[in-house]
């Protein structure tokens, strides 16, 4: 299937719209950050961890404006981050992972320049938009659906603007 695929964009069409190696964090859903982290720390030695907590209130779940707060846990393991998500309200892609597959590897995330153009060009290749998040300033995430990319949920990050 993914050969059809391929061969169906053609090569202009199979450039890249994020850049694999630009991959900067790994997502684990996990029930209890607290536990999370202090396993991580103490068993595996990854930390020390930054800990928060979001709120996307204008976030969508498939196309529909829901909402959500969480909690996160950051930690580098070299050039790679390391993201635990805890959920605290509201529907998220991350709560039907958890409801279907329990804890475990949830996404890979690509930082990207433009999520606008992202977004619309993961919708022009035949992906869905599970769940988005945009700033004022065009920050924000988006995730896409699984189907189509071996299972995995891969997520594309356009980070803040550092404020002069």
């Amino acid at each position: 299937m993914y050969a059809v695929i391929g061969e169906a964009l053609g090569n202009e069409a199979r450039k890249r719209f994020f850049d694999p190696a630009r991959l900067y964090h790994i997502g684990l859903c996990v029930k209890d950050i607290d536990a999370a982290v202090k396993f991580h720390e103490d068993v595996l030695g990854i930390g020390p961890f930054e800990r928060k907590e979001v709120n996307f209130a204008t976030a969508t779940y498939y196309g529909e404006t829901v909402g959500y707060r969480g909690k996160r846990a950051f930690a580098q393991m070299g050039d790679i981050m390391l993201e635990l998500i805890g959920l605290i309200d509201g529907q998220t892609i991350q709560a039907d992972f958890m409801e279907k597959r329990g804890e475990g590897l949830h996404h890979l995330g690509f930082e990207i320049d433009d999520l606008k153009e992202c977004m619309a060009e993961a919708q022009r290749r035949g992906l869905i938009i599970t769940q988005s998040f945009m700033r004022e300033d065009g920050s924000g995430f988006a995730y896409f659906n699984s189907d189509t990319t071996g299972g995995l949920i891969i997520e594309v990050v356009q980070k803040m603007k550092p404020v002069k």
